[in-house]
């Protein structure tokens, strides 16, 4: 037998410390591609990050074409592409209505080709609930199609291009009051063709999330639109495995069909169009009310909610369903007495009972109306009360002189008629707002001011990349616009608090930050 020497065995060691490295190298690259998507998938993801209070839903679709025009059925027909002209509001989803396939009629033609998979429905286009294990519901619209955030919450995920292509965004949506008590969603929307918003920010209702599209699988533009439970194990949650599949001796669209891994699909996941229905307008509901929300009967006993703040009322005309929502804003009547404000000829130096006049923020505003005219029919000035997005557009411009426009803007959230309108025109050639929604309800917070006002008021750039205040950061995709208002106004140091909750006190004291700027250049 032959003695290993000393060189052998050093060849030995390295072979069998090169096949270590490789298995741990293998097993790093198997976390990463396995484990790690599903763990910052759970509910551990981004922890630190934590929604707005819950206020209620909206649909992440608002409008759909008329489909009864067949132009509009052509699979490569843009959202861009149709005039506001043809789009109508997006059918409230019912489920009996999508079950009488006999109706010939234009809204059920309509609602049938928007619907395209109910909750739990099969790929068999018979519209019926429970016939298959399809835990989301598939709503058919133009590829470029706006997709909004249905509630409050926290991007969690945003994938580019799954094992299928699909590119999707998933969100947590933190606090929702079910089954007696308060618990974490996930709303996922499948198919962009675009995405807007980056994983780990904070967004809220209304915030546009990507554009509808047909990547992954989908043979038809559409949104896919799914809500797990906090209890899922992962996100999106999807019932069965291509093993399941394969020991079915199925393929994917007739293991959907078969319903394989319905008991999953209902025990992790929520019924899209119920949950959004009841807590549509803000209502929120009482705990009798608050049953697991995955099954046809208890859509059709959920709470009904009162006509004026349905999010997507039947037969409403697009006017119509777009001046409600705006008149449903908590800032309506101030923002539309500060509107009917423009153009007065003869400026009150009028004094607000619950401000002082010799308070800071009194002498600010008191200066503002003095100086510029601004909130001429406001009684009240409610210092506390949280600011709107249109509230802050016309504020700005009324600061900075700036006239509404005459005509009828693009933007499908704003009704034909609205004055704020031409307000709307001129931000948007101003580069203050963009897209196919204006968003005039969206609440603001103090980052989402300074950018408005760094735009409107086209403020010069920092010309240096130094920090201003301690608690923005470069990654901030609003870093910049922080930057030239501080800039703008000299400030060194201190905190600027850019996500808080902005406040009609707030608004002024920074619009008094360059009014006392601009004052000393005269």
């Amino acid at each position: 037998m032959q003695i290993p020497t000393i060189k052998h065995i050093y060849v030995q060691y390295a072979v069998i410390g090169i096949w270590l490295g490789n298995c741990i190298l293998w097993g790093i690259i198997a976390i990463q591609q396995s484990w790690l998507p599903y763990i910052s998938a759970g509910t551990v993801a981004y922890s630190g990050i934590h929604a707005d209070p819950f206020d209620g839903m909206m649909m992440p679709i608002l409008y759909i074409p008329d489909w009864s025009k067949t132009a509009y059925q052509n699979k490569t027909t843009r959202f861009s592409d149709i005039p506001i002209s043809d789009y109508i509001p997006l059918p409230t989803y019912d489920v009996n209505s999508l079950l009488d396939t006999t109706n010939i009629s234009k809204k059920s033609l309509i609602e049938h080709y928007t619907y395209i998979t109910p909750y739990m429905g099969s790929y068999r286009l018979n519209y019926k609930e429970n016939d298959g294990s399809h835990n989301a519901i598939d709503i058919r619209s133009p590829i470029g199609t706006p997709v909004l955030a249905i509630a409050n919450g926290v991007v969690i995920r945003t994938i580019e291009a799954d094992a299928t292509g699909n590119r999707f965004v998933v969100v947590r949506h933190e606090g929702i009051p079910l089954a007696w008590s308060k618990q974490d969603i996930y709303s996922c929307y499948l198919h962009l063709s675009e995405i807007t918003v980056q994983e780990g920010t904070k967004i809220r209702k209304w915030d546009m999330l990507g554009r509808v599209g047909m990547s992954g699988i989908a043979t038809t533009p559409h949104l896919h639109i799914q809500i797990d439970t906090q209890d899922a194990p992962f996100h999106p949650y999807w019932p069965f495995t291509s093993a399941d599949s394969r020991s079915a001796g199925l393929g994917f669209f007739d293991s959907v069909n078969a319903g394989i891994g319905r008991d999953n699909a209902m025990r992790y996941s929520l019924h899209p169009m119920k949950l959004i229905q009841m807590f549509a307008g803000g209502i929120i509901p009482s705990p009798e009310v608050d049953t697991p929300i995955n099954s046809v009967s208890e859509l059709q006993s959920a709470p009904q909610i009162p006509r004026e703040q349905e999010l997507v009322p039947v037969n409403a005309s697009i006017e119509s369903i777009i001046a409600s929502m705006n008149n449903n804003s908590k800032n309506s009547a101030w923002i539309q007495a500060m509107i009917a404000g423009t153009g007065n000829k003869t400026c009150e130096k009028k004094r607000f009972s619950d401000i002082s006049a010799t308070s800071k923020i009194g002498k600010t505003l008191y200066e503002l109306i003095d100086t510029k005219c601004m909130f001429q029919y406001i009684s009240k000035f409610d210092g506390g009360a949280t600011l709107t997005q249109r509230d802050a557009i016309v504020m700005l411009m009324q600061y900075y002189n700036m006239s509404p426009t005459t005509g009828t803007s693009h933007f499908l959230d704003i009704a034909i008629g609205d004055p704020f309108q031409g307000y709307a025109i001129a931000a948007y050639r101003k580069g203050a707002i963009d897209g196919n929604y204006a968003l005039p309800g969206k609440l603001l917070s103090r980052e989402d001011f300074i950018e408005l006002l760094v735009k409107i008021g086209k403020l010069e750039k920092n010309p240096s990349g130094i920090k201003l205040y301690r608690d923005t950061s470069p990654m901030n995709f609003k870093f910049q616009y922080i930057q030239d208002y501080a800039f703008k106004i000299r400030a060194r140091g201190g905190n600027f608090y850019p996500q808080s909750l902005l406040t009609r006190q707030w608004a002024i004291e920074l619009i008094g930050n360059i009014l006392d700027q601009d004052t000393k250049k005269k």
